[in-house]
């Protein structure tokens, strides 16, 4: 683990399945220096991910980098077993977002059409919620 390193304001969470003899898995949480550059803050090899190991490791990332309740940060994960309780519970002032790549290919899945893929990250990158607003408008009234 990393200590009182400067990670900004935004971090990101994530979990994969180890194979091999002692099957388990890694969460991670990554952040961004001033170059925009990603690099491992904290990670963990948990038995099974899950909301009890996601607060367990969220709660020694508060330690580490003094978190306090979250007021500030943001965390972006792509909707892992059990960490969005876990974040409610250990971080509640956090906001959490979702990745949108993972939106895309849970949200494409169901419309069973990749013709949305250009007006998705159309929206997605809006800056502004009104510039949002409008796009989601216009895809709307054009399908």
């Amino acid at each position: 683990m990393v200590g009182k390193k400067n990670v900004g304001q935004f971090l990101g969470l994530d979990g994969c399945f180890l194979k091999g003899q002692f099957k388990s898995d890694l969460l991670s949480a990554v952040g961004r220096d001033s170059n925009n550059q990603m690099y491992l803050v904290q990670w963990a090899i948990v038995e099974v991910e899950c909301t009890d190991s996601w607060a367990w490791f969220l709660n020694l990332l508060v330690v580490d980098l003094d978190l306090k309740n979250g007021f500030g940060f943001t965390i972006i994960s792509d909707q892992q077993k059990g960490l969005k309780i876990a974040i409610n519970d250990v971080l509640p002032k956090v906001e959490h977002r979702n990745c949108a790549r993972h939106v895309f290919v849970n949200w494409i899945g169901r419309k069973k059409a990749k013709c949305y893929e250009f007006d998705f990250w159309e929206i997605v990158k809006a800056t502004t919620e009104r510039e949002r607003e409008d796009k989601v408008e216009a895809l709307t009234k054009e399908r």
